[in-house]
C-alpha cells in the first residue's frame, strides 16, 4: 500500500509538471526580434522593399497601468487624416504588419503599428490570447486620437492574435464611437479549439487542455476559456471585413465564418484560395489591395 501511494504521488507530481510545461509552452512562444521580423517582411512581401527604417517614426504609448507600448507611425504616401492601427500576430512584432501597411499607405492611410503585450520591445510576459492584449490596443487607440486629432478617421486591422485583439476591442465604447471599420485576417473565434487541435497534431490527448488551463490560471493568472473574441463580435455594428486563407491548417477557416456570422453590421467575408495562415496578403498582394480598396470604399 505504501509503495502504491508513493507511486501515485510521483505520477501526480509528474502530471502537474507536464501541465505546467504545456502552459509555459502555450504562453511563451519564442518571440521574433525586430530585425528578424523586418528581414522576413523584406524577403517575403513584394512591396516591402519600398520601405526603409527611416520612414518610421518610433514613440512610446503608455498603457493603462503605465506600461511602455513601443509604437511606430508609417505615414501615408500623401498627407492624410486617415489612420489605421495594425495589430500583429503571436510571437511577431509591429514590423510583421508591413505586409498590410504597404497597401494602406497606397490607400491614403497613416499606419500606427505597435508591439502587442509581451512582444517586440515591450516587457516580456505570457500571452493571454486577447484577454490582456486588448488593453494595449485600447491605449494605442486613445493615444492616436489624442496625438493626431479627435476628428481623424480610424480603422483597425489585425492578424491572427492581433485579429483576436481587434475583435475583443469591438465591445468597448471608444471603439464603437470612434472606429470606422475593422479587418479580421485569420483571427480565431476562440482559442480553446485551436489549442486542442494543436495538441492533437502533437499527439497529446486534447483533454489535456483542461488541466493545462488550470495550470495557466494558477501560474500566470490566464484563463484560456476567457479568450473568446467572437463574443465581442456578436451584435457588432462596425463594418467588418473577415479574411482567411482557405488553406489555413493552423486556425481553420471555420473560425472566420463564425466571426462573420456573429457580426450584425455591414460585413464581408473573403476566403483566399491557396493561402495558408497569415498568407493572404503575401500570396495575393494585388488582390488583397483591391479587396481593401473596395471594402473601405463602401464603408467610408
Amino acid at each position: 500500500m505504501k509503495v502504491f501511494i508513493i507511486v501515485l504521488a510521483v505520477l501526480i507530481v509528474l502530471f502537474c509538471a507536464l501541465c505546467a510545461a504545456f502552459a509555459w509552452y502555450i504562453t511563451h512562444g519564442k518571440r521574433q526580434t525586430m530585425q528578424e521580423a523586418w528581414d522576413w517582411e523584406q524577403e517575403h512581401v513584394r512591396d516591402a522593399k519600398e520601405l526603409t527604417r527611416d520612414m518610421f517614426t518610433d514613440y512610446i504609448v503608455k498603457g493603462s497601468k503605465g506600461e511602455d507600448i513601443h509604437t511606430s507611425l508609417l505615414p501615408a504616401s500623401e498627407p492624410s487624416n486617415r489612420y489605421v492601427i495594425l495589430a500583429h500576430g503571436y510571437t511577431d512584432n509591429r514590423y510583421g504588419m508591413i505586409k498590410y501597411a504597404v497597401h494602406y499607405r497606397r490607400l491614403g492611410f497613416n499606419c500606427v503599428m505597435f508591439d502587442e503585450r509581451g512582444h517586440g520591445l515591450n516587457k516580456k510576459e505570457p500571452c493571454s490570447y486577447s484577454v490582456r492584449e486588448v488593453d494595449f490596443l485600447i491605449a494605442v487607440l486613445k493615444d492616436t486620437l489624442e496625438r493626431y486629432g479627435a476628428d481623424i478617421t480610424v480603422g483597425l486591422q489585425g492578424e491572427s492574435l492581433g485579429s483576436a485583439t481587434v475583435l475583443a476591442a469591438l465591445g468597448y465604447d471608444i471603439v464603437k464611437e470612434k472606429v470606422a471599420f475593422a479587418v479580421d485576417d485569420c483571427g480565431f473565434a476562440e482559442i480553446r479549439t485551436v489549442i486542442m487541435r494543436y495538441m492533437k497534431v502533437l499527439h497529446v490527448p486534447p483533454f489535456m487542455f483542461y488541466p493545462t488551463n488550470i495550470a495557466a490560471r494558477v501560474i500566470y493568472g490566464i484563463n484560456f476559456l476567457d479568450a473568446v473574441p467572437v463574443r465581442a463580435a456578436k451584435g457588432n455594428m462596425i463594418p467588418l471585413l473577415c479574411v482567411h486563407g482557405a488553406n489555413d491548417d493552423f486556425i481553420l477557416p471555420d473560425h472566420c465564418r463564425q466571426i462573420y456570422e456573429s457580426s450584425a453590421g455591414p460585413k464581408e467575408i473573403r476566403l483566399v484560395e491557396g493561402a495558408g495562415h497569415a498568407g493572404s496578403a503575401v500570396v495575393y498582394p494585388d488582390g488583397y489591395y483591391e479587396m481593401l480598396k473596395a471594402f473601405i470604399g463602401k464603408v467610408l
